[in-house]
């Protein structure tokens, strides 16, 4: 079928009437495996002049041929598509990924990802040589170089040290080329969103680099310096403000917020794998010891200022809050890190990490519009994972086990402040959130403070006077808090069956 015919069943596969469709799409179904088919469906991808809609439908075909019939699934099923035809998809839908619009770039991308998995490097040499020459060259070129590079280091993310072996060789050769086009997308003045994408790309070829292992092309402080050197100044950087959604879900998926949040990944990551001095091999411990030294220091005090924005009514998306947490949690393991963090401290504790704890008009919105919800997101042990509240609360149980002596206290005194001012206020003017936090906070510390004197001895007190009078509040929210204190003994459980009518009835 030629190029005119194809376009007309695939305008067919899109009608309204029930019968017309059916058999479109029963031709496309026939038609998937006649030679010349797949390199068809990806010219009518590409054309400009063809009607949006066509192209969707044929990316969406011709994403799905590739997912079924690319390579045989198992051993002994025949190869259904021409080798010829695989050869020139391949040649060809590299140079055309970064020009189509973004709603075909998706297909296209998915499609390259099987490609990848299944062709390189035996069956597709030359992708790693088409990737360094388009990243000598400009603009769409590097785009698409970027892109490709992306997908063929993501293959290599999750890969054990022995099948990692063509990563190497990948970093070794493209590596340099990225680190100059990351240079100087870096110092370009007034930057646009499309630059943010493409050191998006950067980044996550990096980190799919990194992540489980770093590459020993990396250790050496001569490559390794540069790339620190951007990906500090990429943290320290404000993000533009022109731009940005004024809508926060909009806004947390931005191309510069989401440069930032890569940012952080990557140094992060370096973190943890050079942390820990002891745990490192002998031959990597030299460079471990060079990165805490150099850098350990630099980041954290970078994190807090970022951080620090967030008092002053500065945006910052939950994911970069909660990541920033985990460092931090990382940081009270580090003598030179927690000497820095010890001066900061009380800002930390009393005006970043208390807020986090406390009930927000979010969580009021979402308490109004859904309990059921908000209370299921309670249990979500995957959205805890990216929770800034969550990652404050590590760290704070981290913190108390560290120096249980001074934080601990310090804390508890703080809380006990808050508990103090919202008994003492008149109903009109009690911060039910402050109290809120105040409880979460007693939950999370409640293995210590069920261990540690003064405060063991001093629980049945604290239930009696701030926990069991809320199961009557007029805020359904603590009402719902309080019935989570499950850390309580079979003893207070007792004494609360006892306290709690009184208080309600």
């Amino acid at each position: 079928m030629d190029l005119a015919g194809l376009a007309v069943v695939l305008r067919s596969a899109l009608s309204h009437n029930c019968e017309e469709r059916k058999a479109a799409e029963e031709s496309l179904n026939q038609l998937q495996h006649t030679p010349q088919h797949l390199v068809r469906l990806l010219q009518i991808i590409i054309d400009g002049c063809c009607d949006m809609a066509v192209r969707q439908v044929a990316s969406i075909h011709f994403k799905n041929i590739v997912a079924k019939h690319w390579s045989p699934h198992e051993g002994g099923e025949p190869w259904k598509l021409p080798e010829s035809d695989k050869r020139m998809v391949r040649d060809n839908i590299i140079e055309f990924v970064a020009q189509v619009p973004s709603l075909l770039r998706a297909q296209l991308g998915e499609s390259i990802k099987i490609m990848v998995q299944d062709d390189y490097p035996e069956h597709w040499p030359s992708l790693l040589h088409w990737i360094k020459c388009n990243l000598q060259l400009q603009d769409q070129q590097v785009s698409a170089a970027l892109y490709v590079l992306k997908v063929l280091s993501g293959k290599y993310e999750f890969k054990s040290n022995n099948e990692r072996t063509p990563l190497y060789l990948i970093v070794e050769e493209t590596f340099p080329l990225l680190l100059n086009i990351f240079n100087k997308l870096v110092r370009i003045v007034n930057p646009s969103i499309e630059v943010a994408d493409l050191i998006k790309f950067i980044c996550k070829i990096f980190w799919s680099s990194i992540n489980l292992d770093i590459p020993h092309h990396l250790l050496n402080p001569k490559l390794f310096r540069p790339w620190m050197a951007l990906f500090l100044n990429l943290l320290e950087r404000p993000v533009p403000l022109d731009g940005q959604p004024s809508d926060p879900h909009l806004r947390q998926s931005w191309g510069w917020w989401k440069v930032k949040k890569w940012t952080i990944h990557i140094l992060n990551r370096l973190s943890t794998k050079f942390g820990e001095l002891k745990l490192q091999k002998s031959e990597r411990k030299m460079s471990a010891q060079w990165f805490q030294k150099s850098y350990a220091v630099k980041i954290l005090g970078r994190y807090l200022h970022l951080l620090n924005g967030i008092r002053t009514g500065s945006y910052l998306p939950d994911r970069v809050i909660n990541l920033i947490f985990q460092f931090l949690y990382f940081s009270i393991s580090e003598y030179n890190t927690y000497h820095l963090l010890q001066r900061h401290l009380d800002i930390v504790l009393f005006e970043l990490i208390f807020p986090l704890m406390c009930f927000n008009e979010n969580d009021q919105k979402l308490w109004i519009e859904d309990p059921h919800e908000f209370v299921r997101k309670g249990y979500d042990y995957i959205e805890d994972l990216y929770s800034p509240r969550i990652a404050a609360m590590n760290f704070l149980i981290e913190l108390v086990s560290e120096d249980e002596k001074t934080n601990l206290q310090k804390f508890i005194l703080f809380i006990a402040e808050i508990l103090r001012r919202y008994n003492e206020a008149p109903i009109e003017y009690k911060q039910y959130g402050q109290k809120d936090g105040a409880l979460l906070a007693i939950g999370a510390l409640c293995n210590k403070l069920k261990q540690s004197e003064p405060y063991k001895s001093e629980i049945e007190l604290m239930l009696v006077q701030h926990v069991f009078p809320e199961f009557a509040s007029s805020a359904g929210h603590l009402r719902a808090k309080v019935t989570t204190l499950v850390f309580l003994p079979t003893y207070y459980l007792r004494l609360m069956l006892h306290y709690v009518p009184v208080f309600c009835f």
